[in-house]
């Protein structure tokens, strides 16, 4: 019977050690039976850059117009939506043939906000050009500041030469290149904003008194009257591009089950008329990762945890989780194979020796990032931010107090085990020392007692033998 136990425990042991494994294999195996037409691919998970599937992702390739979401990232970053763009006759007068536009004419004003729905939607070449213009001075130097962004991104395998995508040597990126750039773009609202719009109309300008009349070509999201059958139902918005040295290559963001990815498809063969193509590689490839990976949403279990175990262990009564001075993404979640739990994923929390200038101004002050089977997995910056709440401002020096909390997760965690155990130890000692003086005492006033015996005993014999000495008085 004891044996049968053991071998039980020892097959539960063993199971619970390759599952997570196997299901790891399981799903790798299943990736690559996902079948596409476009030379490169990837998909990412926007909020953390978990990487769900992955075809020749750090291949060069020519990304023709989907390189305008660089060019609207940068315009995003560096003006305001109301500020008024004037189109140069360089911008609108030097395109190449067939090249994409709305019309824009000399001298026509537009806002930015106007320009980037004529480059995301219609993919307007002379908006690109006019934007780069208004913010840089000129179209190289904006290009310059592309490929300073891009590294900024960490991308590697990636050189602008141009803002709109039209075919250049030396204009190339990556698959996994553009999905950072795709995912840092979607992560501002008002680009997601305008991506994910079907139709937009620019009223009467100075140049055309009938506007612009705008629709998005992106067939996952709008349906095009030749082609409706592309339409992605979880489709919230993206970027197509083609030229004929380019191919066809697109970026399409969709939303599931708490998920936001983005598909990145580059240098698919052939034309929307015929299949496959590339609205059926990323339908495919988006259908396949939502059906095969789950999300953990862990903002509030990790708010809590930073604030309560590492930073704020001395001060904790004064803070709950809606005053607490440290923070991570709203988002922040983990992207784990589907059956393969939370706690299966590694956790590392860090913090950096000083504070640094993350997005939106705020400081970042270190990281907690997950990882499943040697990759990242999820995670988000820790975020300090300093609140005026009285009690504390009355009494705490919040730099010092800053300092001393750094210094304080830095260090060693308490050995909690080590002092139970020698707790324990101690009180054990005790014991025994109590029961031994027990012992002592007891065997002490035995021997007493034994000792107050004997002497009774003799006394009771020295009186029987004097009262035997005695003689009647009559002899």
């Amino acid at each position: 019977m004891k044996r049968k136990i053991s071998m039980v425990l020892f097959l539960c042991l063993v199971w619970n050690a390759i599952l997570p494994v196997c299901l790891s294999t399981e799903a790798k195996a299943a990736k690559g039976k996902v079948n596409i037409s476009a030379e490169s691919a990837v998909v990412m998970d926007v909020q953390s850059g978990s990487i769900l599937y992955s075809k020749n992702m750090n291949k060069k390739q020519y990304p023709a117009s989907i390189t305008k979401i660089m060019t609207a990232l940068l315009a995003l970053e560096n003006s305001s939506p109301a500020e008024t763009v004037t189109y140069s006759g360089s911008a609108v007068l030097n395109l190449e043939s067939g090249a994409s536009n709305i019309g824009l004419k000399v001298g026509e004003k537009l806002t930015m906000e106007q320009s980037l729905y004529a480059i995301l939607l219609m993919s307007a070449n002379e908006a690109c050009n006019g934007v780069a213009e208004h913010i840089a001075g000129s179209i190289k130097n904006f290009v310059k500041m592309m490929n300073e962004r891009a590294k900024q991104l960490g991308c590697t395998g990636t050189h602008f030469a141009n803002t709109n995508g039209l075919w250049m040597k030396n204009h190339y990126t990556t698959a996994y290149d553009m999905a950072r750039i795709a995912s840092a773009a979607y992560k501002n609202t008002t680009f997601a904003r305008i991506t994910g719009t079907k139709r937009y109309n620019i009223p009467k300008t100075n140049k055309n008194k009938d506007g612009h009349a705008l629709h998005n070509h992106h067939g996952m999201l709008y349906a095009n009257s030749s082609y409706p059958q592309y339409v992605y139902e979880y489709c919230v918005g993206g970027k197509t591009g083609y030229t004929s040295k380019c191919r066809y290559t697109l970026v399409t963001y969709a939303k599931k089950n708490g998920m936001t990815l983005v598909s990145v498809i580059m240098r698919a063969p052939n034309h929307p008329s015929m299949e496959p193509n590339e609205y059926t590689d990323s339908t495919k490839l988006l259908n396949y990762c939502f059906e095969n990976y789950t999300r953990y949403g862990i903002q509030d279990a990790t708010t809590d945890e930073i604030n309560n175990q590492y930073l704020f262990t001395k001060f904790s009564p004064y803070f709950k989780h809606s005053t607490s001075m440290l923070s991570i993404d709203a988002d922040a979640g983990v992207i784990l194979p589907k059956g393969v739990p939370l706690n299966k994923a590694q956790k590392k929390v860090e913090f950096f020796d000083s504070p640094q200038k993350g997005k939106d101004g705020k400081d970042v002050i270190g990281a907690v990032t997950y990882t499943y089977n040697n990759e990242r997995v999820g995670g988000s910056d820790i975020y300090y931010t300093q609140k005026q709440i009285p009690m504390l401002n009355d009494s705490i020096d919040m730099s010092q107090w800053f300092d001393d909390a750094v210094e304080k997760a830095k260090a060693e965690p308490f050995p909690w085990k080590k002092a139970v155990i020698i707790i324990i130890f101690v009180l054990a000692a005790g014991a025994a020392a109590f029961l031994v003086i027990l012992r002592i005492r007891a065997q002490k006033e035995q021997r007493l007692r034994r000792n107050r015996y004997k002497q009774t005993r003799k006394s009771i014999r020295r009186s029987r033998g004097r009262r035997n000495d005695r003689r009647p008085y009559w002899k």
